[in-house]
């Protein structure tokens, strides 16, 4: 099953993204915290389209999100009309230093990274297509 959604790249998006993901966890019975963590991916590249992915224009752009469930497997596709970005071509911040002394930015993406079990990205037809991956829990029956 593929549930599908298309939004206007603005900071307004995340309440048809909390909707579609709440919808699309129900349908799949999928366990109920997961949506959390499905969120938060999904938050960290809107945020990152939202402030980075259009530097040249004032109107928002466009996002597509695909949710697929294949066994325990889920699938995420998050696809845009921003500039050409990869965000696992930067290598990981540094944790072990101290905080005063990080690079600013860099923590959405690692959280992006340890949240998936596997992402790719690459550039097709004029827009970025991320790809995440993870197993998710099932509901528990009553």
């Amino acid at each position: 099953m593929q549930s599908r959604l298309i939004i206007r790249a603005d900071s307004a998006a995340m309440r048809q993204i909390d909707g579609f993901v709440a919808s699309f966890v129900r349908q799949q019975g999928i366990a109920a915290d997961e949506a959390a963590r499905i969120l938060i991916l999904l938050e960290e590249l809107l945020t990152n389209l939202v402030k980075y992915g259009y530097p040249d224009r004032a109107e928002p752009g466009q996002a597509e999100i695909v949710l697929a469930l294949d066994g325990s497997r889920l699938q995420i596709e998050f696809i845009d009309d921003g500039c050409a970005f990869d965000p696992f071509a930067a290598p990981p911040p540094n944790l072990d230093e101290p905080v005063e002394d990080r690079q600013v930015g860099g923590l959405g993406l690692h959280i992006l990274r340890s949240l998936t079990d596997e992402a790719c990205y690459e550039r097709r037809n004029e827009k970025n297509v991320t790809r995440l991956s993870r197993v998710v829990a099932s509901a528990k029956l009553p």
